[in-house]
């Protein structure tokens, strides 16, 4: 440490202490971080403010505050009237904020570790119980959702259908217990936002991996529903693995 409180890095060159971050400036490297692994896309509009409060477990102010520091970024743009709102825009953030990104998974990326295997475990068991227990109407609704996934022009398209074939999935296995548990762990597992992370670079896998999955739960197949869940579940992490190797040769 020198005589400024601060210490040397290995070149001599002074890393001055980190001033302390507000509880504002870590929503606003969370924000980027979701835009970074896609669970937020360019052009899609963000939740209201009262809604990412509730989520997120912070003030409206907080959020306000968050908010107008990624806009200022030019990662995110408002737009008025009744269809106005928070507006994911073009911008790349691998431009203009990758040391945000970086920052946030390399913290969440190893403590979600443990996460992604109790959450693997727990979707499998859920995909095995719905091909054990699948009624005709799930097996129709699960095929409408395969086919919108496979027609989705956009990412934000793809992640809302995504999310409504896995819904069916929990809701074919019939236990409110498993929904519950399914759905605290994909908002634990997702930067708190309850998106799912997707980016074009994975989407074929997932839809090949979607295709074999509703073709499990179809045939009834139970033990390959539950290894075929495990493994697409594992999709999101490396989502995340890959942008923060992104954010580190940004």
């Amino acid at each position: 440490m020198d005589a400024h409180g601060g210490t040397a890095d290995g070149d001599g060159s002074v890393l001055l202490a980190a001033e302390p971050r507000t509880k504002a400036t870590s929503l606003t490297d969370r924000l980027v971080t979701a835009i970074a692994v896609g669970e937020y896309s360019p052009g899609e509009r963000l939740p209201p403010e009262r809604e990412l409060a509730a989520s997120l477990g912070v003030s409206r102010q907080t959020v306000r505050q968050a908010l107008q520091q990624v806009t200022e970024l030019g990662l995110i743009e408002t737009r008025r009237g009744r269809a106005g709102g928070a507006f994911v825009a073009e911008m790349s953030w691998e431009d203009v904020a990758p040391d945000l990104a970086r920052r946030t998974l390399e913290t969440e990326i190893p403590r979600l570790q443990e996460l992604y295997d109790y959450r693997c475990m727990v979707e499998g068991m859920i995909a095995r119980a719905a091909a054990q227990r699948r009624t005709s109407a799930d097996v129709e609704a699960l095929e409408a959702a395969l086919g919108d996934f496979r027609a989705a022009e956009s990412m934000t398209e793809a992640r809302s259908a995504d999310r409504r074939l896995h819904g069916l999935v929990t809701a074919a296995a019939g236990n409110p217990h498993l929904t519950s548990l399914s759905a605290h762990l994909t908002a634990a597992a997702t930067l708190g936002f309850g998106a799912e992370p997707y980016t074009r670079d994975f989407y074929d896998e997932a839809l090949a991996q979607h295709t074999e999955l509703v073709g499990h739960v179809v045939r009834g197949d139970a033990e390959a529903a539950n290894a075929c869940a495990q493994q697409h579940f594992t999709l999101t992490l490396e989502t995340m693995r890959a942008a923060l190797r992104r954010a580190q040769d940004a």
